[in-house]
């Protein structure tokens, strides 16, 4: 039988076990941890740098867990986890106006759609913050949500790789450092490229519409690059300029 949480230490540890799987760069693993998140009734709320995360009491109630824990404990249950918590923190999981707000917010920010819920909430006390740091995926959070689920538009993203190999005899290449993939793996790497939005979108305020010629073909080493603080098209090139 799987134990639930017995003291405060046992709370933070898993309260940082979901700060690391938000801040994966394995998409798979920060989406499934997202994914609690947004279908959660009952929460931990806790504020790190003027930002409130929040954490699924089914999740931060049983000791020492994992995502892999989690997903095999058949017995998890609301009901066993929220008087644990409930009792180490010394206080009653209750609704709150404006965490509620604030859960939204957070789920807009990881990407994910709350789940139409009545939610309840405990707030961690600030004097266990100290042992807490932010997730890497939450810095820059507004301009990295807003590219991610606007480069989802499949068909503009499709439309702006053939308009490229129409107008470069048929190859995807990267724009920045010139990688093409084909030329390395051979029909592996056919039509492999990524597509990375030109215009700065964490200055766009309102829905626009998606063009074609908004984006820019890159590699993957190079989109990264892109969405490093400070990274930007002409830096790069500058830099892969230097190289040769």
């Amino acid at each position: 039988m799987v134990k639930t949480v017995s003291n405060i230490k046992q709370i933070i540890d898993n309260l940082k076990k979901i700060e690391d799987y938000l801040g994966c760069e394995i998409q798979d693993v920060h989406d499934t941890m997202a994914q609690y998140i947004a279908r959660g009734k009952v929460f931990v709320a806790y504020n790190i740098n003027g930002q409130f995360h929040f954490a699924p009491s089914r999740f931060v109630g049983y000791a020492n867990n994992s995502l892999y824990k989690h997903e095999s404990n058949v017995e998890k249950d609301g009901r066993k986890t929220n008087p644990a918590i409930s009792s180490i923190l010394k206080q009653t999981n209750r609704f709150y106006p404006e965490l509620e707000n604030a859960y939204n917010e957070y789920c807009m920010i990881l990407g994910k759609n709350p789940s139409n819920v009545n939610r309840t909430f405990w707030i961690l006390d600030e004097k266990y913050l100290s042992e807490l740091s932010p997730s890497p995926y939450l810095e820059g959070r507004r301009k990295q949500v807003t590219h991610m689920m606007s480069e989802r538009n499949r068909k503009v993203v499709e439309e702006a790789k053939n308009n490229f190999k129409k107008a470069h005899a048929g190859r995807l290449f990267c724009e920045i450092c010139g990688f093409d993939f084909q030329a390395i793996y051979g029909d592996l790497g056919k039509n492999c490229i990524e597509a990375h939005h030109i215009i700065e979108l964490s200055s766009i305020d309102k829905e626009h519409e998606v063009a074609p010629n908004d984006f820019i073909m890159v590699c993957s080493n190079c989109h990264t690059m892109l969405h490093k603080k400070g990274g930007t098209i002409e830096k790069l090139k500058a830099i892969i300029a230097k190289k040769h």
